[in-house]
């Protein structure tokens, strides 16, 4: 056989992604409904976990705070709080409003007797079973019920005019409470972040606005006050409780406690939140408001409010800072709200960049490419820019989004891990999870917990850590990627019959998970030929991965091709997209040979319908989606080695029967120099067409191998 000139003719590649294993979380539930609170590996405290989390979704749990709030009245002569809950508790959980509606209904009659009760019924049958579904709808039937059913009510009884004022003020507060109550509710019902947190806080509220007991100078509102206060200057500081007291004084004013109170509430906000990065400042802050608020010298009514104050900041101090941590994630003005929104904004910056980097690319390769043309036709093209930009706009934004429920999840599984931020962006398969922590793991590895965590949550996906950033004494940063369940085996060998070969191949990930495998065979043989192959593979590698779709990133081509050739000039492509989890294959044919799958003694053709790029001014595309198993093999062919059987006139059924009779090797260049050499045997050693082989086979991952992919060089032919 003749020697053929030695060209980088084969290598094999690999392409995988790093994982750290897989854990199944129990449950059928998607990301966003996972693991409602944390789960200890402690068998006690998940049992306990499992109890709390059942009774507070029991009716009895919301029948007992509607009763609460319904006691709960301002100035002793409204009572807002339950309708606005009963209101709310209606356009988020319609089908358990029930028992809401019974036990405010039960707080106002316990409290008015059934008589002055019943103006609030009708507003209450009203917000309870009127139709519509959102929180706008809510606050309408609740104003307008307030201003009819219950004014019209409250007048037959008391035919006063002061009744008209009581309305209006009724109907005010009503709203004020329900826009309150909705947002903290919503977070309850949908289990998003601090759902636990503010369900406590809501409890906590509705104990303050309901139950006003006093026994031997100890004030359960008092008490309950001081504990929210010192929770927020521990969650963020005097910018949480400059706004927390002055509310929570205004509250306890509405509710009638003496001046005093109202007077210590907000000088204690003010004191602690601002001693708040000492620890004796939790106790000095209201120690010191008790002294400036309580006139004349001290009693035993005094002495139980400072032993009060002092047991409720201890209470407050018990409280683990983890779970405060979750809930300033979602207040404004907190640290730790602040370095996740940081967070956004790095990411958001980087898929930009990467973005825009994309694009840049492909006008740099256009105008290498369109520098010296003249042709006349070039200014009538110059709308395929236009597309270009087009498709660019739209790609903004839209696709930029952050996935808050996943983030919020991660953020709940790992509260004892101290994040700075903590970021999830929706990808073409999946999710990658970007991270840090404020202090150094110490080589703990929380990243390939997260990984773990994330293995089997996601549509069952497996997850690995692709990049980490563990040092001493500094922040750990990571990023976390699908990792695919295949990993593919790539084998080429190609021959010139000139100097150089107008057949060319590429191979790039398109995503974690994703792998394109391209052919081009340019018209001819020789520099011309390769030049134009070259051109086509470089341009689609680059648009492909910089976000265009395909049919559009193939338009360009053959636009580019009819404007950089004035002769008749064209090319092939064919593509195939290898899905690594599941193992499908996304065949894209344009004027290509076709393509084979080996199954043991089985062979499956996939066929070309298209013609090549460059030979009409509008180019069709059909896909075709096969699976590829497992240890089967995909074999691509340029026509080069078809035509090698001169006397054969379906070449595609002598390919097959040459494949079922080839002996498969672990060695994919093994394989494609074995199909090459045998064509140019067939072929008497005479090389008219330039040749080339791919072959192809997909294998089971090793979830240990740290590269993205690997490429190893073989010998030539």
């Amino acid at each position: 056989m003749r020697n053929i000139s030695p060209m980088p003719q084969a290598s094999t590649v690999d392409f995988s992604c790093p994982c750290y294993g897989g854990r199944v979380v129990e449950g059928d539930e998607r990301v966003a409904k996972i693991l409602s609170f944390p789960v200890s590996s402690d068998g006690e405290r998940v049992r306990l976990h499992q109890t709390l989390a059942g009774w507070v979704n029991s009716p009895l749990a919301w029948g007992i705070i509607g009763f609460l709030v319904g006691r709960a009245a301002i100035f002793g002569e409204i009572w807002p709080f339950g309708l606005a809950y009963v209101a709310a508790v209606r356009r988020l959980r319609p089908n358990q409003v029930y028992f809401p509606l019974l036990g405010a209904a039960l707080g106002l009659t316990s409290i008015l007797g059934f008589w002055l009760a019943l103006p609030y019924y009708g507003t209450l049958a009203v917000v309870a079973f009127a139709p519509g579904e959102g929180k706008k709808w809510g606050m309408l039937y609740l104003a307008c019920s307030v201003l009819s059913i219950k004014l019209f009510l409250h007048y037959l009884l008391h035919p006063v005019p002061m009744v008209f004022i009581v309305a209006i003020t009724e109907c005010v507060f009503a709203v004020f409470v329900y826009r309150m109550f909705y947002p903290a509710l919503e977070r309850y019902v949908t289990k998003q972040l601090g759902w636990a947190e503010l369900y406590a806080f809501l409890i906590a509220l509705a104990l303050i606005i309901s139950v006003s007991w006093n026994l031997g100078g100890f004030s359960l509102r008092l008490f309950l006050i001081t504990m929210l206060v010192v929770l927020g200057a521990r969650m963020g500081g005097l910018g949480i409780t400059c706004v927390l007291g002055p509310a929570l004084a205004l509250l306890a004013l509405l509710l009638g406690e003496p001046v005093e109170m109202v007077l210590y509430i907000v000088i204690a906000s003010l004191l602690t939140g601002f001693f708040h990065k000492y620890s004796w400042g939790y106790y000095v802050g209201p120690f010191l408001a008790l002294v400036f608020s309580v006139s004349g010298p001290a009693d035993g009514e005094t002495l139980s409010w400072l032993f009060m104050i002092l047991t409720a900041t201890w209470a407050a101090r018990r409280l683990p800072q983890e779970r405060l941590n979750l809930l300033a994630r979602i207040v404004p003005g907190t640290e730790p709200f602040q370095q996740q929104n940081r967070g956004y904004d790095e990411h958001l910056k980087k898929v930009f960049d990467q973005k825009i980097d994309g694009y840049l690319t492909v006008f740099e390769e256009l105008e290498n490419n369109l520098l010296d043309n003249d042709n006349p036709l070039f200014h009538e093209q110059m709308h395929s820019m236009a597309e270009l930009l087009k498709t660019m706009k739209a790609s903004f934004a839209p696709q930029v989004a952050f996935t808050k429920e996943l983030e919020e999840v991660i953020l709940r599984h790992f509260s004892q891990v101290d994040f700075s931020h903590i970021t999830v962006l929706p990808v073409l398969d999946g999710f990658e999870i970007y991270g840090a922590c404020r202090e150094s793991c110490s080589g703990k590895g929380f990243c390939r917990e997260i990984a773990r965590f994330a293995s089997g949550t996601i549509d069952s996906q497996r997850y690995g850590v692709t990049s980490c950033n563990c040092r001493e004494n500094q922040a750990c940063g990571f990023r976390i990627s699908p990792y695919p369940t295949y990993k593919v085996e790539i084998g080429k060998a190609k021959v010139a019959s000139g100097e150089v070969s107008g057949d060319n191949q590429v191979t790039f990930e398109v995503a974690s998970s994703k792998v394109a495998i391209v052919l081009s065979d340019g018209m001819g043989v020789g520099l011309r030929a390769h030049t134009e192959s070259n051109v086509t593979l470089r341009l689609l590698e680059r648009m492909i991965k910089a976000g265009y779709d395909l049919a559009t990133s193939v338009s360009l081509i053959n636009r580019l091709l009819m404007l950089r050739n004035e002769d008749d000039m064209f090319v092939t492509i064919d593509l195939v997209v290898v899905d690594l989890f599941s193992g499908q294959l996304e065949f894209v044919k344009i004027g290509a040979a076709p393509s084979f799958i080996k199954r043991g003694r089985e062979v499956e053709i996939v066929y070309n319908h298209t013609l090549p790029v460059g030979v009409l001014s509008q180019v069709d595309i059909e896909s075709d989606r096969r699976m590829l198993k497992e240890g089967e093999v995909l074999v691509m062919t340029t026509d080069g080695i078809l035509d090698a059987q001169r006397n054969v006139t379906r070449k595609d059924e002598w390919m097959c029967w040459n494949l079922r009779r080839l002996q498969e090797s672990d060695d994919m260049s093994v394989m494609a120099e074995t199909i090459l050499t045998e064509s140019i045997e067939l072929a008497g050693g005479r090389i008219d067409d330039d040749m080339m082989v791919v072959v192809a086979r997909l294998v089971r991952a090793d979830a240990e191998e740290l590269p993205s992919y690997r490429r190893v060089q073989s010998g030539a032919l």
